[in-house]
């Protein structure tokens, strides 16, 4: 039931049951009061064909005329209309409420008397012998000085029901047909429309990491799931590209590994086969290439753990200034080695909402990297005052170019050609961004005309 093609079944074929029992109903209803105004126009002329045929001037009797008596109305009716094929019924009251006169059809049968007809001039009702009719009541003086007679005059109703029996049963079988046609289409149109869909399926199972680089055609497709498959096409991009540096990284991590852990085989197997050669410097070449390996696992094994923490991560009260303080005061030797100038401007009472673990591996890895890689005897300067801004990094950086602003914090990437004599891996600010996105922080690099690197940690 959770499929698109049974949702729309579900969903549409009783809504169209729906629509054609209302659209049925409506059409009975409306034949039904035509057929019944029909019969009270009859009903009207027969009313007024009563009035007349009782009202007319008599002969006087020496021409063998007969003069007309209330009892004879219903007679006086028939003679007037004079038209066997046309079946009414007919009785009258006076003001007593007694009978005066009844059509002869009606035989034992008797209409209700209504002492004001006018509040009901046309209704339904029916014979004691079950037969439906239609009635219309009403009063009339048969001479000026006569009294007032109550007339209810009916017809049957029979053809008329008949009429809309046959009309019940057309629109039932009609009614049934069009669902059943309706439903056919319905499925038909449902299983042509979602032929895309199931492409699109098929396409999509067929992707596996060698065919990253396809991409979904999107001609022929209905407008609807373009936008569907342009975010899959830009998805496969992404896919792609982060196969890409996957690769790229088990590559330069094979390289980072095999480096340190060779000189270390090579050292160590002369230092075996010829203990009387070695010097302290080959130990000492043993252990710098161990710590060096050593640092690249640590590293690793922390860019591992700070992606993977999730829900892990506690949050409480930071100062940011004394955070920024504490890395400095780490990087002071590096600092005075390199001859670097720090130029520090703080807040000293900004405190926020963080980790303090992780916000200190973040404003570590970014002092570290600048004071690494500016020129030496060159500036640093390190801002923590602004409230979006909570820590920004600005050294001059006359190596890089625009270009590499994409990749820096791609793990393992190093702008040096050589990837031996330095201590750095490639790790820092690509542990720097993942502990940032940790804690709901955003890192940006941006390079000025005057080859000054910006690195700022900010809120997202």
């Amino acid at each position: 039931m959770n499929s698109i093609r049974s949702q729309l079944l579900i969903w549409l074929i009783p809504s169209f049951i729906i629509i054609a029992f209302l659209a049925g109903t409506t059409l009975y209803f409306s034949e039904k009061r035509r057929l019944n105004d029909s019969l009270d126009n009859e009903l009207n002329k027969l009313a007024r064909a009563v009035q007349l045929a009782n009202k007319m001037p008599m002969p006087p009797r020496r021409f063998g005329g007969v003069m007309r008596e209330s009892s004879n109305i219903a007679e006086n009716t028939e003679r007037l209309l004079n038209d066997g094929d046309f079946v009414f019924y007919l009785q009258a009251w006076d003001e007593t409420g007694a009978t005066l006169s009844k059509s002869e059809n009606l035989g034992e049968h008797q209409f209700s008397y209504l002492k004001e007809p006018h509040q009901q001039r046309h209704y339904n009702s029916q014979l004691t012998s079950g037969e439906d009719i239609r009635m219309h009541s009403f009063t009339m003086r048969t001479g000026p000085i006569s009294d007032k007679i109550t007339v209810s005059v009916a017809i049957t109703k029979t053809e008329v029901n008949q009429q809309l029996a046959i009309l019940t049963y057309k629109l039932i079988i009609g009614g049934v047909f069009f669902c059943f046609l309706l439903s056919f289409v319905l499925v038909f149109t449902i299983r042509k429309t979602l032929t895309p869909i199931q492409y699109l399926s098929e396409k999509v199972a067929e992707v596996e990491a060698g065919t990253l680089h396809n991409r979904l055609d999107i001609e022929g497709v209905p407008t609807e799931i373009n936008p569907l498959i342009s975010r899959l096409n830009q998805l496969l991009a992404r896919l792609e590209k982060s196969f890409e540096r996957e690769r790229q990284f088990n590559n330069d991590l094979a390289h980072e590994l095999r480096t340190p852990l060779a000189a270390i085989r090579t050292t160590s197997e002369v230092a075996m086969k010829w203990p009387e050669q070695s010097s302290v410097d080959d130990y000492r070449y043993i252990a710098e290439s161990s710590a060096q390996l050593q640092n690249t696992i640590d590293s690793i094994l922390s860019l591992a753990r700070i992606e993977n923490s999730g829900s892990e991560i506690l949050i409480e009260r930071v100062n940011v200034s004394t955070i920024i303080e504490e890395c400095i005061a780490l990087q002071s030797t590096l600092v005075k080695e390199r001859g670097i100038i720090i130029a520090l401007s703080l807040n000293e009472q900004h405190v926020i909402e963080s980790n303090p673990h992780l916000l200190r591996i973040i404003i570590s890895n970014l002092i570290s990297n600048a004071v690494e890689y500016a020129p030496k005897n060159s500036e640093v300067v390190l801002t923590g005052k602004e409230r979006h801004s909570l820590f920004t990094t600005t050294n001059l950086a006359p190596n890089l170019g625009k270009s590499d602003l994409s990749t820096m914090f791609d793990r393992l990437w190093r702008k040096d050609s050589s990837r031996t004599g330095t201590n750095h891996v490639g790790l820092g600010l690509s542990i720097a961004h993942s502990a940032a996105t940790a804690i709901s922080l955003k890192l940006t690099v941006e390079l000025d005309d005057k080859q000054m690197l910006i690195m700022s940690l900010t809120d997202e």
